[in-house]
């Protein structure tokens, strides 16, 4: 009888594990992510890129204002200004002309990363069907 009811308490254990591991769905899931990581990829990189263009352009624009309004002083404060401002200004420039090589740079990074955890998932669950076919 102990047998019995053993038995029947491990073939539901099994339908259970059976059931949270579907290997097929998951390995669909795992085709259908890896078609879509480039196009999100290239679609962060674009936000980004717009997101940079938006703020540089702000920050251009407020440094111009400050430039303008300490020229329009005068003595060495408005000197000390102006040369600030100045070097300001070429700050911003020089990071809005970096921004799209960064992004893209970390767009390829997070796409390496999504690959591989895509790989490592796809390879678990591959040993994982091979397991329960041999069961």
């Amino acid at each position: 009888m102990a047998m019995g009811k053993t038995r029947e308490e491990l073939g539901k254990t099994v339908e259970a594990l059976a059931a949270k591991a579907d290997v097929k769905a998951a390995k669909e899931k795992v085709v259908e992510l890896s078609g879509q990581l480039p196009e999100r990829a290239g679609q962060l990189k674009d936000q980004v890129a717009a997101q940079a263009g938006a703020v540089s352009k702000q920050l251009a624009a407020k440094a111009a204002e400050a430039k303008q309004a300490v020229v329009s002083g005068s003595g060495p404060v408005r000197e000390q200004v102006a040369s600030q401002a100045a070097k300001a200004t070429a700050t911003v420039r020089e990071a809005a002309e970096s921004a799209p090589e960064q992004v893209q740079r970390n767009a390829k990074r997070l796409a390496a990363v999504v690959g591989a955890a895509l790989a490592a998932l796809w390879l678990l669950l591959r040993r994982r069907g091979a397991k329960q076919d041999k069961d």
